[in-house]
């Protein structure tokens, strides 16, 4: 018999815009994600994001920008998610740590923080559970995601809007702002005009609600699906992990 609530039984207690904007692009690795629990583990990319973050936000209580902590903080990330040092591409990112807090030090110049990797949850109609998120920064009436990059965008992508649309719905009277900082530049987009994005994030939880309703069975689900192996967004592991899910091996 299926459940009136699919997410109770897949065990899943929210869904974020990261695994939402996954399941719009990538079905088969949201599949593997979020019914089979197979993590990817973090790359030398996402932690370069991570300590830039953790060190401008201590800026805000020290007055001081600690390029020290950046490559202490990265080494352990580093090693807490068993990535090698030595690795060509680890190594380029680690060198680049200082050029991205240089860029991030002298042009990140809001004012009046409130909160910091804040905690917000928004609930639709009808919806058995919220989508939640974490907020960069929250200053007095702005909201701002910084992202670092080795190529400045032209402009936000779509998951990007839908992400910050999520952050506009929990405060709805605050503008919103990304912050993109590369080694050498930083670009800064004010989003407006995000209602589209919020009736997207509403429909695709429930695309997923009703994905999920199909079966109680997560094997049954991943069959109505099949992996890209090709595609550069799929890990080794992840690859790894998949092909017994799909039987491939």
């Amino acid at each position: 018999m299926l459940s009136n609530n699919p997410f109770n039984t897949h065990n899943i207690n929210y869904l974020s815009p990261s695994s939402m904007n996954t399941y719009i692009s990538d079905m088969p690795m949201w599949v593997a994600r979020y019914l089979f629990g197979i993590k990817s583990g973090s790359g030398a990319g996402a932690i370069r994001g991570i300590v830039q973050e953790s060190v401008l936000a201590n800026k805000y209580e020290t007055g001081k920008f600690d390029f020290d902590f950046l490559d202490t903080e990265f080494v352990s990330m580093c090693a807490e998610s068993n990535i090698d040092l030595a690795d060509f591409k680890v190594e380029k990112e680690r060198k680049l740590l200082k050029n991205f807090g240089e860029v991030i030090d002298t042009n990140f110049k809001y004012k009046d923080l409130e909160s910091y990797q804040e905690k917000v949850e928004v609930k639709f109609d009808d919806m058995p559970i919220p989508v939640m998120g974490y907020i960069d920064f929250r200053f007095k009436g702005k909201i701002v995601d910084l992202k670092t990059t080795t190529r400045m965008p032209s402009k936000p992508t779509e998951a990007q809007k839908r992400q910050m649309a999520l952050y506009s719905m929990a405060y709805p009277n605050n503008s919103v702002d990304l912050f993109f900082a590369t080694p050498k530049e930083h670009k800064k987009f004010t989003l407006k005009n995000l209602s589209v994005y919020e009736k997207q994030l509403k429909k695709v939880a429930f695309s997923i609600q009703k994905f999920l309703s199909i079966s109680n069975d997560r094997h049954e689900l991943a069959s109505l699906v099949f992996p890209n192996y090709d595609s550069w967004t799929w890990s080794d592991k992840l690859k790894r992990e998949a092909k017994k899910i799909w039987r491939d091996e």
